[in-house]
């Protein structure tokens, strides 16, 4: 079993708390991907279930056996790092059998793993090259080999395509899904700030921020029902769009640049509150608007265009439109969204669910 479990995990540099009471349940075979802005300890906590880092209070548990103490060669975890961190000076086939080799594995067993993980990821004719000789995409790949030839319980990933270009990131990203494919019971942590890579491999996301877990979701729970303002903001690409809209009676509202609106939600009519409408959900209207403002900046990028509308706030909201639309910089815009698709943050910034949904604003 490779399940793994944390327990109230804290972790402190001095005085400075890193992680605040940290609590997840990994289950065996899961791909588990954490994610954050810089500095949420996301990393931080992938070192500590690695053992790279000291636990400050707390437990962490892998297949049932608290690890705190336990030396990270003795916990059955390979770490795959964005860097590579291959020997220069060994050939692909040194560098993939190196922990066995260490671990004075019989000959015959590290020749049948090397090869059986060379096979897997295309790397048999480039057993015998240096890394010097191999593009970055092919390095990360001997990196997840010489992790694979390991048989570990618990794969680590931190941030492993961050150094290489968009082509090899998405090549290599298939490779990584390939993987867990050909090991479903092998539990997979990764670590990343990129949301295609999140959204495309995770079968859970943990959200990280300042510390604290802010919410755990499979992707699409994620993107459809976010706990709060942050998460929404968090997951997806463009980000969410928010804007603030005061409430005139219960369900209706009205932003400061667009007409009164129906929503399905359920509020006290006082104070302010923010609604929020992804770019793709938003549409052009010639009828009552959720907002009005006029196209700053037209990306168009083929079967898609990126609208920029200035509403009047500090941030423009982003459109998501075919890639036909007669949309040019300048015009007049009016903007509506279906009603099953908007999402409404109180004062504390956290979601407040829809009394119904079913038409459009």
């Amino acid at each position: 079993m490779s399940d793994l479990q944390i327990s109230g995990l804290n972790k402190s540099y001095g005085a400075v708390p890193v992680l605040k009471g940290i609590d997840l349940s990994i289950h065996s075979g899961e791909f588990v991907v954490f994610v954050g802005p810089s500095g949420c300890g996301k990393s931080t906590l992938l070192r500590m279930i690695a053992g790279l880092e000291e636990i400050t209070a707390g437990t962490i548990s892998i297949g049932g056996q608290v690890v705190n103490d336990m030396p990270p060669a003795d916990r059955a975890i390979a770490m795959v790092f964005q860097s590579y961190a291959l020997y220069p000076h060994m050939s692909v086939r040194d560098n993939m059998s190196f922990g066995m080799r260490m671990a004075k594995a019989p000959k015959a067993e590290i020749d049948r793993r090397v090869n059986a993980a060379a096979d897997m990821l295309q790397l048999t004719l480039l057993l015998d090259r240096l890394p010097k000789q191999l593009s970055g995409g092919q390095r990360q790949r001997v990196a997840i080999g010489r992790a694979i030839t390991r048989d570990p319980k618990v794969f680590l990933f931190d941030e492993p395509l961050s150094n290489l270009d968009a082509a090899l990131r998405v090549a290599t990203r298939i490779e990584i899904a390939r993987l867990k494919q050909s090991m479903p019971q092998t539990t997979m942590i990764y670590v990343t700030h990129d949301q295609v890579e999140a959204m495309t491999l995770a079968d859970r996301i943990v959200v990280m921020r300042a510390g604290h877990i802010e919410q755990v979701g499979t992707p699409l729970e994620l993107y459809h029902n976010p706990a709060n303002q942050f998460v929404a903001g968090f997951i997806g690409s463009p980000a969410m769009n928010f804007v603030a809209v005061t409430p005139i009676v219960d369900g209706q509202v009205k932003s400061s640049s667009g007409d009164p609106v129906a929503i399905p939600f359920a509020f006290q009519p006082s104070g302010s509150l923010m609604l929020g409408v992804r770019p793709e959900d938003l549409v052009l209207t010639t009828g009552p608007a959720l907002v009005r403002g006029t196209a700053s900046i037209i990306e168009n990028l083929g079967e898609l265009a990126i609208a920029y509308v200035d509403v009047g706030g500090a941030e423009p909201l982003i459109v998501k439109l075919p890639g036909d639309s007669a949309l040019r910089q300048g015009d007049a815009v009016a903007l509506s969204a279906p009603q099953s698709r908007l999402h409404l943050f109180g004062a504390d910034g956290n979601t407040l669910r829809p009394a119904s949904a079913q038409t459009e604003i």
